[in-house]
């Protein structure tokens, strides 16, 4: 008996390693990167919707909707690659809609008259292109996983109007 005891004294210790690093530590490792997939995605998700929801609440200024655009890269919600958002290197686009009652369809809205009364679209669509995760898929060798677009239409509230004064604000 004791010489089968020496022989096999050392293992467990080899056999709990082996567990270690081809099991528990990339299954722990892959937990991170799904959680925080699911974490951006959810970010993202949010700042359109409330990007959206500040469009239709506050004065339309331009086609472009760039207080909108402001809003959001100075607003997003924390992930762990905001920088992305925050710097440009993700294009969020502002789409201002007039609905046509004749055709049934919405156009693109424009306008001369800047922050009035008179620039008020029906709608507006804000969506978040070209996102790309890349936190630890470089380090498995994996390349960046392109985001699908996000998109969110809501109708015009008030566009940072007050009827009451008849004043908008930006």
């Amino acid at each position: 008996m004791r010489g089968n005891s020496r022989g096999s004294r050392g293992q467990a210790t080899v056999e709990m390693a082996l567990a270690l690093v081809a099991g528990i530590v990339p299954l722990t490792f892959g937990l991170i990167a799904f959680a925080e997939l699911a974490w951006t995605y959810h970010a993202l998700a949010a700042i359109t919707r409330q990007g959206a929801r500040y469009a239709a609440t506050h004065c339309w200024q331009d086609e472009a909707g760039s207080n909108v655009v402001t809003w959001m890269q100075s607003n997003a919600p924390p992930f762990p690659d905001r920088r992305q958002l925050a710097s440009g290197g993700v294009q969020i686009q502002v789409s201002y809609w007039r609905h046509d009652p004749e055709t049934h369809q919405s156009v693109p809205f424009s306008c001369d008259g800047g922050c009035s009364g008179q620039c008020v679209p029906d709608s507006v669509t804000v969506s978040i292109i070209g996102y790309q995760f890349n936190h630890f898929l470089p380090l498995l060798g994996l390349q960046p996983l392109q985001v699908p677009p996000f998109s969110t239409t809501v109708e015009i509230e008030s566009a940072g109007g007050n009827p009451e004064t008849a004043v908008s604000s930006p």
